[in-house]
């Protein structure tokens, strides 16, 4: 905390001094001596001192990558009453893909914002794109990535500000490791997932990344999945991110766990990774019983129920959730071959 005093001294000396910082260079100069976590923390507190109208959009999307949805709210708030129709634009922008990772219903989002027609400017038009992408992904449209992507390049050579091209950047690569990962391309998904976690400022989007990439491996090892485990419990740690630290406890460590047998000592509150665990133990009458007690039924709930009863019926449903609702060519071939894995260690 007294360091974190320290810089905010800084801060204002050089938001008070003539020649005025920018977001971009003050982002480089704390990045030489603090860890991704302490740069969050300073960062935050510049950015809500700064009068900078760039400064005010490159929070936007610093706020964004990194999942900090109070901040995220905040600076939207504010770039809605700017002068400045760049900052005006951008806000709405932001609003939209808060409002898809808030739950707001996809198609709606999807009328609205065809109704956004912003200046043509490379900053908007890549945000634009991004949008564009964050809704295909939302129901499952993997496909058209790739036509975005291609547009967003064009876009980026037209941008002139370090730190936005960096930012667009990593949006690019987490985006194109979720395309690979669901077509269960995992070479090439690896490759944009390692990629991203190499570029620097979004700390808290490498923790929800090396839970992807844990998941990645069940098909391979247990000590490849637990390595990225443990970097995610690390950094949601220093972060004191609590929703990362439930997510891991309660559904990605339990869920790699019953995956390659390891379950001893492993315990969870989530229902459906619970039955997942007494089903590996033999308890098939009593996963059967957790899972049919819930209100919402997953594909995963419906293939565990196909687990514990041996109804094929559970299985049918929940690969056409996977391939012709999800299409995630990378989950389906999971299914099977942990279909098979059942069979063979005589768990059914």
């Amino acid at each position: 905390m007294e360091k974190i005093n320290g810089i905010s001294r800084i801060i204002m000396e050089y938001l008070e001094s003539d020649k005025q910082l920018q977001f971009p260079q003050f982002l480089t100069m704390i990045s030489l001596d603090n860890d991704e976590a302490t740069e969050l923390k300073i960062a935050k507190e510049f950015l809500f001192h700064s009068h900078s109208d760039l400064d005010k959009r490159l929070a936007l999307e610093y706020f964004y990558i990194n999942r900090c949805h109070p901040e995220l709210i905040y600076f939207i708030e504010h770039n809605n009453h700017s002068s400045n129709e760049l900052n005006r634009e951008a806000a709405k922008l932001y609003q939209f893909m808060l409002d898809l990772r808030n739950g707001k219903p996809t198609h709606k989002i999807r009328v609205i914002s065809k109704s956004i027609s912003p200046p043509n400017h490379p900053e908007l038009k890549c945000l634009k794109y991004f949008l564009n992408m964050e809704i295909d992904v939302n129901v499952y449209h993997y496909d058209r990535i790739g036509y975005y992507i291609n547009k967003v390049q064009n876009k980026l050579r037209q941008i002139d500000n370090p730190l936005y091209i960096n930012f667009f950047k990593q949006r690019m690569q987490l985006i194109m490791f979720t395309y690979y990962w669901k077509r269960n391309e995992l070479i090439l998904a690896r490759k944009h997932a390692y990629e991203a976690l190499q570029m620097p400022h979004h700390v808290k989007q490498k923790a929800q990344l090396h839970l992807d990439l844990a998941l990645s491996y069940i098909y391979e090892d247990f000590e490849s999945s637990f390595y990225h485990i443990e970097e995610a419990l690390y950094l949601a740690k220093c972060l004191q991110d609590h929703d990362t630290l439930d997510k891991i406890s309660n559904y990605t460590y339990p869920f790699i766990c019953a995956n390659f047998g390891r379950i001893d000592g492993v315990t969870t509150n989530d229902p459906i990774e619970a039955a997942h665990l007494e089903i590996v133990k033999g308890n098939h009458q009593q996963a059967k019983e957790m899972l049919e007690k819930l209100s919402i039924s997953t594909p995963f709930a419906q293939y565990y129920l196909g687990l514990a009863t041996k109804n094929h019926h559970y299985f049918i449903h929940s690969y056409q959730q996977f391939m012709e609702i999800r299409n995630d060519h990378f989950l389906r071939n999971y299914l099977l071959e942990l279909q098979k894995a059942c069979i063979y260690r005589k768990i059914w």
